[in-house]
């Protein structure tokens, strides 16, 4: 058995052109937190989307050293060669403080005094913002001339917010300036540099790969509204399966009581993970009980507290994916079907009961004889009211006796009906399939899976797809590399995804890459190795400052999870 056999991943993939670090374009990276929090600014000029929500999760030790890095990091400037300095930088009034705007109504406004709590910004985390102003309503900040944003009153005559940097791609020298106001009356330009001397993207920040619950897989990954990563996991007690949540703090550290069983003392595998705006936890897996294997849909309201059950299969019913939006829960999968099995949604919503959505695909050109196809979507993702689902189509395609899979994405309308199915071109290939799936802020798809011939031999592939479902993008990956099997959006403006890379004597590596769509190069690459062995990546999830987060399983098949500089 090959070393992919063995990861479970079984897709060879297509060298790229290599790992060097494309010459990039000013990022929407640098975020500005105020009144109008979820607005991102322009930088350079130039405006851009709001970033995606970085709370999701992607689909389904001490460290050796930190990792190879593609690129060498950005040089920091506006430092001197002595150690950076992390403490305040403030400045002192443009103008001389007077009464307040009570006092005198017809006195312009001003900013006494501001600062940001430090001036060298080394670690992710936001830059928080004071202002002290006389005689204003309001004040706006903006960073190397972006969007101006309104910072929060917080009495008196002091203004705060914060500003995030989500990527190294950023570091160097910049500038927030304040203008107060209040009517149409302006004060005068207020500025504050600071520096962003983060780590290199693609560089190792953390690692856990140990057996200290002996051994596993995480499955998936999210990050709570209460900055927490969760996992979901599988392990084995006296050889037995189950299911487990582990909590973690943002910088991967967990302690005893972060832990607890899902579905304690029943056989157990994990699915799926989401959490919702309230924090609750919404859990996939399947279980087996009283000889039934079945998978179970339950919410976790409170830690390691009682669960509701949202839903539950019935035998034969196999569930691949969840999908989670506002107060609406789909999982994804399939039911049996005679000799075929049929793309399935089961859809939750409060207040009403579950329904069962089965969607049979039916090519344009209808054959002389009724074909038979069988849907195994692989997973899936709300866009507003819609859900999109990715997998294989199997059949016979192409009017003759061989069944090849084909990569669909399949839309979905807000009441279950109306699909349009989208059919990947081969491109001279023959077989294609989708495995993971993520949606940008602006609606689109970027879908992670494999192409290949009759006599298959995949090369694993990224597409991305307009908000219209048009194809936009197509890039064949490293054949060293297996299929994506975790997908990411970050809020850089690139996408991550995780994979096993084939290494020396059937081992296999952990290894990350990230892209920005159109691009021909990588952003950066991650790779960790503990050994010969095998190891694979399986799940991906962004912190709320962009850190990246991947979990999967590390040599002599213990649950590994890894934070990534990004």
């Amino acid at each position: 058995m090959s070393a992919r056999e063995l990861a479970g991943l079984g897709y060879p993939l297509e060298r790229g052109p290599g790992d060097e670090a494309a010459s990039l374009p000013s990022l929407p990276a640098i975020v500005v937190l105020g009144v109008a929090a979820c607005t991102a600014p322009s930088v350079g000029g130039i405006t851009y989307d709001q970033p995606p929500d970085t709370a999701t999760a992607g689909t389904t030790g001490a460290s050796d050293g930190a990792p190879s890095t593609t690129g060498d990091p950005a040089p920091t400037t506006g430092t001197t060669g002595e150690a950076p300095s992390t403490g305040t930088t403030s400045s002192g009034p443009t103008s001389e403080p007077g009464s307040t705007t009570a006092d005198d109504p017809l006195a312009p406004p001003a900013i006494v005094e501001g600062a940001l709590d430090m001036d060298v910004l080394v670690k992710h985390e936001p830059l928080d913002v004071t202002i002290e102003t006389a005689h204003a309503e309001g004040v706006r900040m903006q960073v190397d001339g972006g969007t101006p944003i309104e910072l929060d009153p917080e009495g008196g005559d002091t203004f705060t917010g914060q500003i995030v940097i989500y990527t190294a791609l950023d570091n160097g020298p910049h500038l927030a300036t304040f203008v107060a106001w209040r009517g149409d009356l302006e004060s005068e330009l207020f500025e504050l540099p600071f520096t962003v001397a983060l780590p290199p993207p693609g560089s190792e920040l953390f690692w856990e790969g140990n057996d200290e619950i002996g051994k596993g897989t995480v499955v998936a990954l999210a990050v709570t509204p209460a900055r927490e990563l969760i996992e979901l996991g599988t392990y084995y007690p006296q050889g037995q399966a189950r299911c487990y949540l582990r909590r973690r703090g943002l910088d991967g550290l967990w302690v005893e009581g972060d832990l607890f069983e899902v579905k304690a003392g029943l056989p157990c595998s994990a699915i799926d993970l989401a959490v919702d705006d309230d924090g609750a936890l919404h859990v996939l897996v399947d279980k087996l009980e009283n000889g039934e294997l079945r998978w179970w849909l339950g919410k976790y309201d409170a830690w390691a507290g009682a669960p509701t059950q949202v839903g539950v299969g019935v035998v034969g019913d196999v569930a691949r994916a969840l999908a989670l939006a506002d107060d609406r829960d789909a999982v994804c999968g399939t039911k049996p079907d005679d000799d075929l099995v049929r793309g399935t949604v089961w859809s939750f919503a409060p207040g009403q009961s579950g329904k069962v959505l089965s969607y049979d695909y039916l090519p344009e050109n209808e054959f002389p004889d009724p074909i038979g196809f069988s849907e195994l979507p692989n997973d899936c993702a709300f866009v507003g009211e819609h859900l999109l689902v990715t997998g294989e189509v199997k059949g016979q395609h192409d009017q003759d006796s061989v069944t090849r899979a084909r990569h669909f994405l399949l839309d979905i309308d807000g009441a279950g009906q109306n699909p349009e199915w989208t059919l990947v071109p081969q491109d001279g290939s023959t077989q294609s399939g989708g495995r993971v799936l993520a949606i940008d802020a602006g609606g689109r798809a970027m879908t992670g899976g494999y192409h290949c011939g009759d006599q298959c031999e995949p090369v694993g592939e990224l597409l991305l797809f307009s908000a219209n479902g048009d194809l936009a993008w197509r890039r064949s990956l490293d054949p060293l590399l297996a299929a994506p099997r975790a997908l990411a959006w970050h809020p850089a403006g690139y996408v991550v995804f995780a994979a096993a890379r084939d290494g020396a004597q059937d081992s296999t590596s952990f290894f990350a890459q990230a892209w920005f769509p159109l691009k021909a190069q990588s952003v950066w690459s991650y790779d960790h190795q503990d050994g010969l062995a095998i190891h694979t990546p399986t799940s991906l999830a962004i912190g709320p400052y962009g850190q990246i987060y991947a979990g999967g399983m590390t040599a002599g098949g213990y649950p590994a999870v890894a934070l990534i500089a990004p």
